[in-house]
């Protein structure tokens, strides 16, 4: 199907009314996703730079079209600000030079082609640099931000990589993998040329939070990754040569590397900010014209703090499965001068490549700048499944929204309701943090050995509301003795330090009980029926129980003194 990329684009920045559905070379892009990719990178070519060397459908050349194409027009690819150091640039010819240096010295190393490559950094030059560095030497990345030391163990343990790029300090998370630490001393010589992937190629294998478990590495193809950023960075957000995006907040693994892929690709800059820095003084987000702004509630709410004037954006974004409160988010429209800025509700999924729903950026009634329209992206197939996990297509007009092809891709989680010819995000298929899936397994496992606990459960609660959000409870059963005012500080400093901030219980009940057991394993399933029933907090109070709890203990103790084999804890 022949597509006219200039009216696209003039369309998505005049925006649409989603009455009316999604254009019609939007719909058409659903059915020819190939001739659509075909159709936009002959317009993303451009004039002033040198082609792209990828083409769809064929071969994918990352390094060359994300950074060499660029490297003559000397912009900044990257900018970050600190509080003591203030804002760092990178350029392009500066970062081009540094990852060719780098995939020298890896190359040397022995990093070939297909290999796996984990890089252990948080967002900033290393990260670029020896992302870069992979790309350039046809590897296979992966993104592993510092976590704690069991969460990191666990998914080296499954990634099983050739190689780890790290900074020296990270060394004590590589535990058991040290033998596997490149080294980067930024003296290689730049030379060769740059790898070309073929279209199914495993480009980078991520640990995505959408997927659950959420320690499951998932492929990301060479084709995917590519025709993500082509879509995204000039239909999602938009962007042209010099342009900056900035998404603060926003979960890494989850958005990384398809918000930079995206970028680099169009020759902007990525602006990368900290929230903690923010939270001290949020003036250097102001700093700068920002062509596309990711705004997360916790950001919003710092900005309504501040009373911030956001003058400098040109249109901002959400994630449609963070919770939807549409008063405090038109408050903060009008509180930061954003009424006639153009927003969009956007779901990026970087483990398919990028963003996968949408919704017009135009501003088309000031009235509902919030709302809860998307419309799977344009150029990829997709359909509705039945919810009941059978495989089949949903019967009626809501379903899980499914990428298409499903062939060895995670099932959806999103539920999409679709209403004349309206799309609305309609929450996710089972429970859920915004989206993202909470392991739950890892959590209790990190809290087994804690002396004054006999068992842990986690239980998540539906909160109600439109997007049907989630919160997860810790059930810590303390046996014969009851929980210390600390308890709760000491398991939440140690699952922070196991594993790492996000995996935090949003509460933490705490019962003087034993929990039911099936083959040595605390039964879930009769910790959630007895906590939803109030059974556990009656049992807890009832003299009866708790006298049966003592003398369990007892008998466990004496037990365990004599070294006899423990009773089964049945009950």
């Amino acid at each position: 199907m022949p597509f006219d990329v200039k009216d696209i684009l003039r369309q998505l920045e005049a925006g649409f009314a989603p009455e009316s559905g999604a254009p019609k070379w939007w719909q058409e892009s659903w059915e020819d996703p190939d001739g659509f990719a075909a159709a936009l990178a002959e317009a993303h070519a451009g004039r002033g730079v040198p082609p792209p060397k990828s083409r769809p459908g064929q071969q994918y050349d990352f390094f060359h079209d994300l950074i060499v194409r660029h490297v003559a027009l000397e912009r900044p690819a990257f900018r970050t600000h600190a509080r003591i150091q203030g804002w760092q640039t990178l350029g392009y010819r500066t970062l081009h030079d540094l990852a060719s240096r780098r995939a020298s010295e890896w190359a040397d190393q022995g990093v070939e082609p297909g290999m796996k490559v984990c890089l252990v950094h948080g967002v900033g030059q290393e990260l670029l640099v020896s992302l870069l560095a992979t790309l350039k030497l046809g590897g296979c990345f992966t993104l592993l931000p510092p976590m704690g030391p069991r969460a990191m163990a666990t998914r080296l343990d499954i990634l099983k990589p050739d190689f780890i790029a790290a900074e020296p300090h990270q060394l004590p998370l590589l535990k058991g993998h040290e033998q596997l630490l490149l080294k980067s001393q930024g003296r290689g010589a730049p030379g060769f040329t740059s790898h070309t992937y073929k279209p199914t190629d495993v480009v980078g294998l991520l640990f995505s939070p959408l997927v659950d478990p959420p320690h499951t590495p998932v492929p990301l193809t060479a084709e995917d990754a590519w025709k993500g950023a082509i879509g995204d960075g000039m239909l999602t957000f938009g962007l042209g040569q010099g342009d900056l995006l900035a998404a603060p907040d926003f979960p890494v693994l989850q958005h990384l590397p398809a918000l930079l892929f995206a970028t680099l690709l169009r020759g902007a800059t990525y602006l990368h900010l900290e929230m903690a820095d923010l939270a001290l003084n949020p003036a250097p987000l102001l700093e700068h014209p920002l062509r596309a702004l990711g705004v997360t509630p916790k950001l919003r709410d710092l900005l309504l703090r501040h009373r911030a004037s956001l003058r400098n954006v040109q249109h901002w974004f959400r994630n449609p499965e963070e919770p939807y409160d549409a008063q405090a988010w038109r408050t903060w429209v009008k509180q930061c001068g954003l009424q006639s800025v153009p927003s969009s509700n956007i779901l990026i999924d970087a483990s398919a490549g990028g963003a996968v729903l949408m919704s017009s950026r135009g501003v088309t009634d000031p009235a509902t700048d919030v709302h809860t329209d998307v419309f799977p992206v344009p150029g990829r197939a997709w359909t509705l499944k039945d919810p009941n996990e059978s495989g089949q297509g949903a019967p009626t007009d809501v379903g899980v929204f499914t990428l298409l092809p499903d062939k060895d891709r995670p099932p959806g989680h999103v539920l999409l309701a679709r209403i004349r010819q309206r799309y609305h995000y309609g929450g996710t298929q089972g429970f859920r943090h915004d989206g993202r899936a909470y392991s739950a397994k890892e959590v209790t496992a990190a809290l087994e050995d804690v002396p004054f606990l006999v068992g842990t459960s986690v239980v998540p609660v539906s909160t109600g509301g439109l997007a049907s959000h989630a919160r997860f409870i810790l059930l810590a059963f303390t046996g014969a003795t009851p929980a210390s005012p600390s308890s709760e500080q000491e398991l939440n400093r140690r699952i922070e330090m196991l594993l790492g901030g996000d995996f935090l219980p949003d509460r933490i009940e705490f019962f003087p009980l034993f929990p039911h057991r099936v083959k040595g394993a605390v039964d879930d399933a009769w910790c959630a029926s007895q906590f939803f029933t109030g059974a556990l907090h009656r049992k807890a109070k009832d003299p009866m129980f708790q006298a049966l709890t003592a003398l369990r203990g007892r008998l466990l103790e004496s037990a365990a003194a004599s070294g006899e084999d423990v009773p089964s804890r049945a009950r």
